[in-house]
């Protein structure tokens, strides 16, 4: 007759034999299920993180922006030279009879 062989741990190798507890399998389990097929899995969280800083980023830029605005609104309503400078320039008003000539500098962009 035959001898019935059994399998031993030792067939299999080392790390192998951590997962035959249950806790260890259920665990592995989760963490698999968790960072790939989950909804809200490691690559989407990595993701989120990267748009959080390019939003940041803009929202520091914009910030920025809003100040200089601001400033350059606050100077215009103070300063009626400038007001005017600024009409002529950026709308090309004029006054009655006068040609307004903007010559623009092309090594510097607005």
């Amino acid at each position: 007759m035959r001898e019935n062989k059994q399998l031993n741990s030792t067939n299999y190798p080392n790390w192998l034999n951590y997962f035959k507890n249950f806790y260890v399998l259920v665990g592995t389990l989760f963490l698999v299920w968790m960072l790939f097929f989950d909804s809200d899995n490691f690559l989407r969280r990595k993701n989120q993180r990267e748009k959080e800083f390019e939003l940041k980023s803009q929202q520091a830029f914009y910030e920025k922006e809003i100040v200089d605005l601001q400033e350059k609104m606050r100077e215009l309503h103070t300063n009626n030279q400038e007001l005017e400078k600024f009409s002529r320039e950026k709308y090309l008003f004029h006054k009655k009879g006068e040609d307004v000539y903007v010559i623009k500098d092309l090594s510097k962009e607005d």
